[in-house]
């Protein structure tokens, strides 16, 4: 049977990343809880990939529910968690959520404006009266800096990979190109495509969607981010 390429190339992600501290990432997210929405009780995580995030923060956030568009991801995650495939631009819930987060610049991977806004409404949908939704951000200039350090040969757990990368500047699109011979010699090619939107995007297309934004951060921090930022954090609730 084939090997699916979401869930190897997550794992060839999760080792790339190794440099990234998932308790640190954890860290902020449970302290923009705290500040913004310190009595939720209700969580969703989108984009939650393999659920390793989920790992550090299931102690201090009492009921997650986890999605992912990739079935073989979420089977990665305890069946004793609580699973939903969908695509993250339809939510398929009737309930509604205190705390909404996603990370690792998923929303990024929404390659069409009206997509977003028709992502963010969906968010707005199933946040309650005073939820708060929160998401990172990757900017150009995290593009620029980056696109050459992501080009890289290296082995992993018996796959041989390749990663290509290449930031568009004229369509805004960065793409990278993933090639991994498995230890059986299954090839296996993977190409992600990310759009790079203007900072100012994000607000318009939050306002558009009934949301207000509370704080714009540089990623990690609690400082005030703006257009030459490379990661930005955002925390928004319903208008």
């Amino acid at each position: 049977m084939a090997s699916d390429p979401y869930k190897v190339v997550s794992m060839i992600y999760d080792h790339m990343m190794h440099r990234l501290s998932y308790n640190e990432w954890a860290n902020y997210i449970i302290d923009i809880k705290t500040f913004y929405k310190d009595d939720a009780e209700k969580f969703l995580e989108v984009a939650c990939g393999t659920g390793k995030l989920n790992t550090y923060l299931e102690k201090s956030f009492n009921d997650i529910v986890l999605l992912d568009i990739s079935k073989s991801m979420l089977d990665v995650i305890p069946s004793d968690r609580k699973r939903v495939c969908a695509d993250m631009t339809r939510q398929p819930f009737k309930s509604n959520f205190d705390f909404i987060y996603s990370t690792f610049d998923s929303i990024n991977y929404i390659t069409d404006e009206e997509e977003i806004v028709r992502y963010m409404w969906g968010i707005r949908n199933i946040l309650s009266d005073d939820g708060i939704f929160t998401f990172d951000a990757s900017l150009e200039n995290n593009s620029i800096k980056n696109v050459k350090r992501l080009n890289r040969i290296n082995k992993f757990k018996g796959i041989e990979y390749k990663q290509v990368s290449k930031y568009e500047k004229d369509f805004r699109l960065h793409r990278n190109s993933f090639r991994m011979k498995l230890a059986n010699g299954e090839i296996i090619e993977e190409v992600h495509t990310q759009k790079i939107y203007d900072f100012e995007f994000y607000f318009d297309a939050g306002e558009r969607a009934g949301l207000h934004v509370l704080g714009c951060f540089e990623a990690f921090t609690f400082e005030d981010a703006n257009d030459e930022s490379e990661r930005i954090q955002f925390i928004m609730k319903k208008l």
